[in-house]
Order: structure tokens, then C-alpha cells, then sequence
């Protein structure tokens, strides 16, 4: 039972209101609904328990970022730790020692046979024989190409019977003119007689002598019946073969010597005045790798090339093996001036600043300054000739290496000198 005393009217609150008139009309009052704080307590225990997991999850990550920091700077210091010493490859260094140092013209040509003989047949007449081919050898006297020498036969007999015939017509015109001659003298035939014997005379003279020539050229073709070998060599090219009929200048074959070859190349006219006979030549031949033939001058143009102010220049090169081949590509260098037992060095080793010309040498594993007395530069450029300053057996850093100073420790990696 409840004892205390009603709230006035004013003094209640609408729901309190609302209750009181439910019970003044007899009926139960309305249960207080309790869902929507429970829905609050569930949402803050939700938002408390993804704080947690958030708060765990950012532990992590700043865990994860600090070894990555602590990481990068492990790494840092090694790399640093390296970078105090230097490593140098072999191509990097080069150890000090006497050379000779020249001054080239580079040149470029084809290998071409000194003697080359292109045969044609002296004879009009069928080919019978042909006894090579292309890349035979040959020595000098062999058979090459034999005629049919019948027909050579022939035409020869029939010059010498004609030149026989015309003798014996001369002798009897040279009878007549005798007797007409004197039966002029005696008065005994006119003058215009002595002239017609004069003149038959004459005629037969030269006829003879043109018949004469006839036999001499049929003889000349008819020992010509046969080509031989003017040297020892090597056929290049056959142009014709057996039963052919091959007329006066008819190609027939040729023969290269190989004994001894010659580049023909070009060089800039304003070389013209070092350019001498019998200056030596290396020389690479395409196919033989960094193989090097030695050959020298033999002779150069007195003309250059018009349009072109380039001379040519004729080297001779030696082929006793025989493994050199005509049209081959060849390059060389012509050694225009040598000096040899000096000290060089690529360009890119040294050095200069506020107190002069220097390099960088290895010492106990340390790069050291060493100044040098630089002289004049070798092969187009290339090597820069050093006076003084460097012994034999110095190791000197021959590429351009703009971070390494002097006192940067260094290490050679094997085969470095």
C-alpha cells in the first residue's frame, strides 16, 4: 500500500500525469521501456572494445616503423662502413713499366694479289684442253690451255706454200728485169718495158715480204698452241672449257700470286709529308681476330683523289703461309714515330690542380698523391707520355675516378695489377 501522499497535480511530470489518469480509469499503467539504454550500453561496450583493438594496432604499427628505423640505419652505417674503402677493378689500375710508344695513321683497304696475270688466248683456234680450275695452284710452266693444233698446223703449211710460190714468181721477175735491162741498155726494147719489169719486180718484193710476215705469225700461233703458267700461282677464274672456239683476245683463265699481297687504302693528303716507303704497318685482317700481320709501305700516289684531298697508299704484306685471300678487309695502323722504352699512360690518369700535374698511386693500400711531369701525347691522343715522377712497378689509377681522393683506403679486387 502505498502511504504517501499524492503529488499535485502541477507537480507531477507528463508521465507521471499520464500514469495517475490510467489508474483513475481502472487500467494498468504503461511499462517503462528499457531497449533503447540497453542499445546505449552496447554501443559504448562496442566502442570501447574497437579502442582497444585500435590502440593494440597502433602499438604494432609504431613497434614495426622503429625496427624499419632501427634497420635502414644498420644498413647505413654499413654501407658507409664500405664506402671507406674503395674497391679498384683490374681495368681501373695499371702498374708502371717501360713501353714504346708510337704515333699511327689509322688506314682501311682489301687485300689484292701483287702479280695477277689474266690470260687470253694469241690464237684463233677450238680449245681442245682446258687443265684446271678455279683454285688450282699451279707452278710456273704448267699446262694451262692447249689448242687444236691441227688446224694451226694447216693454216701454217698453206702460209708457207704461199710464201714459197710468191719466191719463185720473184726470182723469175727478178730474171726478166735483168734481160729487159740489158736489152734496154742496147737499144734493143723501149724504156716503158724496163719500167713494167721494174714494177712486177716490186710488187712481188713486197707480197713476199707479207707472206713472209704470214708464216711468222702462223709459226707464233702455232707454238702458242699451248698456255703455260708465266709463274707459280693460284687460278682465280676459268672462262672457257674444251671445244670452245676461242678467237685472238678470247679470255681463257687467271692466274693470282698469293706469296705476296698488297692493301690498297687511302690516307688525308695533309699526312703526305711523314708518308715514306718502308714505314712499317700492323695490320688486322677480318676473319684472324686481334691477329697481326706486319706489312710496310711500298709506294703512295702522286696524285691524290680529286674531290676527296685523300691519297692513296699502296702497303705490301707478305702471304707465305698462303692463308691470306684476295678481297679480304684489312685495317692497320701505319707507325708514323716511335719511342720506345718511355713510360705512358691513358690520358684519363692524370690529374691537375692548384699545385700541378699529378695521379694517384697505391700505396699500402691507400691512394697517394705523386706528382708527374707530363710530356707530349702518343697514338692519336690516347696515352700521354710521363718524364718523370713514376719508377716501374708504380700502381697508378688510370680512369677518371672524380670521388677517389688522395688517402681514400683502397682494395684491388684480384687481378687488379
Amino acid at each position: 500500500m502505498n502511504n504517501e501522499a499524492p503529488k499535485p497535480d502541477w507537480a507531477m511530470s507528463r508521465r507521471e500525469r499520464d500514469v495517475a489518469e490510467r489508474i483513475a480509469a481502472g487500467r494498468a499503467p504503461k511499462k517503462r521501456r528499457r531497449w533503447p539504454w540497453i542499445v546505449l550500453v552496447l554501443a559504448l561496450i562496442g566502442g570501447a572494445g574497437g579502442w582497444l583493438v585500435q590502440s593494440g594496432t597502433l602499438e604494432e604499427m609504431q613497434a614495426a616503423r622503429e625496427a624499419a628505423e632501427a634497420q635502414a640505419q644498420a644498413e647505413a652505417e654499413a654501407r658507409a662502413a664500405r664506402a671507406a674503402i674503395v674497391q679498384l677493378a683490374a681495368f681501373e689500375v695499371t702498374e708502371v713499366a717501360p713501353v714504346t710508344l708510337t704515333e699511327t695513321l689509322r688506314i682501311t683497304g682489301s687485300l689484292s694479289p701483287v702479280r695477277r696475270a689474266h690470260l687470253s688466248s694469241e690464237v684463233s683456234a677450238r680449245v681442245d684442253t682446258v687443265a684446271v680450275r678455279a683454285g688450282d695452284a699451279v707452278a710456273q710452266g704448267d699446262l694451262l690451255v692447249k689448242f687444236d693444233a691441227e688446224a694451226l698446223d694447216s693454216q701454217l703449211d698453206q702460209t708457207r706454200a704461199n710464201a714459197e710460190a710468191t719466191r719463185v714468181q720473184l726470182e723469175q721477175a727478178r730474171t726478166d728485169f735483168e734481160r729487159t735491162q740489158n736489152l734496154v741498155e742496147r737499144g734493143l726494147q723501149p724504156q716503158n718495158t724496163l719500167d713494167r719489169a721494174r714494177s712486177t719486180l716490186d710488187q712481188l718484193t713486197a707480197t713476199l715480204a707479207a707472206q713472209e710476215t704470214l708464216v711468222a705469225n702462223a709459226e707464233r700461233a702455232r707454238d702458242r698452241a699451248t698456255v703455260i703458267a708465266p709463274f707459280d700461282g693460284v687460278i682465280s677464274d676459268r672462262a672457257v672449257d674444251p671445244g670452245q672456239f676461242a678467237a685472238t683476245g678470247t679470255p681463257l683463265v687467271t692466274l693470282v700470286d698469293l706469296a705476296a699481297l698488297e692493301v690498297e687504302a687511302t690516307a688525308p693528303v695533309a699526312y703526305a709529308p711523314v708518308l715514306t716507303p718502308g714505314l712499317a704497318v700492323d695490320i688486322r685482317v677480318e676473319g684472324f681476330g686481334d691477329r697481326l700481320f706486319r706489312g710496310r709501305v711500298e709506294r703512295l700516289s702522286p696524285v691524290a683523289i680529286e674531290g676527296s684531298r685523300m691519297l692513296p697508299v699502296f702497303v705490301s704484306l707478305e702471304n707465305v703461309t698462303g692463308e691470306l685471300r684476295g678481297g679480304m678487309f684489312a685495317s692497320g695502323q701505319i707507325v708514323l714515330e716511335e719511342h720506345e722504352g718511355a713510360i705512358g699512360l691513358p690520358v684519363g690518369a692524370l690529374r691537375r690542380d692548384a699545385e700541378g700535374a699529378h695521379v694517384l698511386v697505391i700505396e699500402a693500400d691507400t691512394a697517394m698523391r705523386r706528382a708527374v711531369e707530363p710530356g707530349r701525347t702518343w697514338d692519336s691522343g690516347a696515352l700521354v707520355e710521363i718524364i718523370s715522377g713514376l719508377e716501374p712497378g708504380d700502381v697508378v689509377v688510370t680512369e677518371p675516378m672524380p670521388a677517389l681522393r688522395p688517402g681514400d683506403k683502397v682494395e684491388l679486387l684480384e687481378g687488379g695489377q
